[in-house]
């Protein structure tokens, strides 16, 4: 029987906590030495020119880091502000759509369960295109339940924003990270699995929801249209099925490492309940749907990781419905204790992590250094190269890591930073719109990885070696660039 009392406690309860958590976060990236990373850097570059696409990904990432640096400043922590309050956001809908569909109970244990998984936490403290598109999954799986039950209602039927609003987080998803298309994927099999779905979707609101959906993807489609298709081209790259095909080893890494983005608890709890189940027929839409929306993604990454590769985060979008679902599962079969136990755990974990990244000499201690190297030194790193710039028309950078860090830490710099293609083949971002221009850059500072410029002197009458600039990395690991004096460009033979 409801108790109404207790209902608000939890009610508040959530709020408080999903709250402070977010201020903890937004606070520890405050304080944290960290630098940007070379993806953050680069998706902090692409932000200085709003566009409907850039090489790499979709264009959310950059208009969300335009929109908190705009109010806050280009500071480390202001560039990544957005990722803490993205996942908030999505805690903010998962905790709606349990406490709609299920009880407040459930509505507590999984919205904090969602802003305590091991991989939300990590999520949040790095500006990624994950953030914001768990943010529009969570948001479009909110209105799609509010859609499905309201179809059911005799009384209150779905209205024109529930269908606008679902296609709007389907197509801003789109924008975030193509891996929104798992959503779609998902719908798909729902509204043939289920009646309840292909009540409420099978009707004008839910062609309006797909037009709403496709006018925002057709602009990032313009973009890549009118850019030869790079983001399309770079994506299948990135699926690498060029290379040796079948790979069970990775595929069981991915599966291993799925542990440690949802945690040990709810990963085995989401298995085990998959495998084991029976819909209970009071709930059994609900149910399956969620079920659906967490195994969709896990089953085509899977198939992805066996095929050529996969990285951990690339199915995160199982888990906003995952944890819903486990958490109903558990209290249903009176295993609360686990939901309870296995928050506990994560918290524990993100205390230890705040410690961490806000003092890497834990880190070192712990010899875990090589976990941090790429959040480490670019800011010294940029200061000794630019430092050896003066007299040139360039500084030329074949590093995509060290190109972003450059931009980003050297942003004053009167000396203009721009990349160079060593093997005639525009793989980036910079390549493509920040290049080397030899009618412009006469003489230049060339920084490589390399101890040579063999792979792009040749094209160079004059080559001089000016030496490394090293940065000490922490646990004894250390970057090393190497400086070139070059000038008289001839073109490739």
């Amino acid at each position: 029987m409801p108790n109404p009392k207790q209902d608000y406690q939890m009610f508040a309860s959530f709020w408080f906590w999903a709250l402070a958590i977010t201020a903890l976060r937004i606070v520890v990236l405050i304080a944290s030495p960290a630098n940007l990373g070379p993806d953050e850097a680069q998706y902090w570059f692409w932000s200085r020119d709003l566009d409907f696409g850039y090489f790499s990904k979709p264009p959310m990432i950059a208009w969300a880091i335009a929109a908190t640096t705009a109010i806050f400043g280009n500071a480390e922590w202001a560039v990544r502000l957005s990722a803490p309050i993205f996942h908030f956001g999505a805690g903010a809908f998962i905790y709606h759509t349990a406490k709609i569909h299920f009880d407040q109970r459930t509505a507590f244990w999984a919205g904090l369960g969602w802003l305590t998984l091991p991989g939300v936490i990590l999520s949040s403290f790095v500006i990624a295109t994950d953030a914001p598109l768990l943010f529009f999954w969570a948001g479009g799986l909110y209105f799609l339940f509010r859609i499905i039950a309201r179809s059911a209602n005799a009384e209150e039927q779905p209205t024109l924003f529930d269908y606008s609003a679902l296609g709007a987080m389907i197509g801003l998803g789109l924008l975030s990270k193509y891996a929104m298309l798992f959503f779609i994927a998902a719908l798909f099999i729902s509204t043939i699995i289920s009646a309840p779905v292909r009540k409420a979707l099978l009707k004008p609101g839910g062609l309006i929801a797909v037009l709403i959906a496709a006018s925002f993807a057709a602009t990032n489609i313009y973009w890549n249209a009118a850019h030869d298709f790079q983001t399309l081209s770079h994506t299948a790259a990135n699926a690498n099925w060029s290379a040796s095909l079948f790979q069970p080893a990775k595929l069981a890494a991915f599966l291993t490492q799925q542990f440690a983005v949802a945690g040990i608890i709810p990963f085995a709890v989401l298995l085990f309940a998959a495998i084991r189940w029976r819909p209970p027929l009071a709930t059994r839409w609900k149910m399956t749907t969620l079920l659906v929306f967490a195994l969709t993604p896990l089953a085509i990454v899977a198939v992805q990781a066996f095929i050529s590769r996969a990285h951990a985060n690339w199915a995160a979008a199982a888990y906003p419905s995952a944890i819903v679902f486990i958490t109903v599962w558990l209290f249903r079969h009176r295993a609360g204790a686990f939901v309870k136990a296995s928050i506990g755990l994560h918290v524990l974990f993100f205390v230890v992590f705040c410690a961490a990244i806000t003092n890497f000499s834990l880190v070192d201690r712990a010899g875990l250094s090589s976990a941090t190297q790429e959040i480490r030194g670019w800011k010294e790193q940029s200061r000794a190269i630019a430092a050896m710039a003066d007299g040139y028309d360039a500084i030329v950078i074949d590093d995509r890591a060290l190109m972003g860090a450059m931009l980003y830490y050297q942003q004053t710099s009167p000396v203009e930073i721009v990349a160079i293609d060593p093997n005639n083949n525009v793989d980036n971002h910079y390549e493509a719109f920040k290049a080397f221009d030899p009618d412009k850059h006469k003489r230049v500072l060339f920084v490589t990885t390399r101890d040579d410029d063999i792979h792009v002197g040749y094209r160079f009458a004059t080559r001089t070696a000016l030496g490394p600039k090293t940065v000490m990395l922490g646990g004894g690991l250390a970057r090393t660039y190497h400086l070139f004096d070059i000038s008289g460009y001839h073109g490739a033979k």
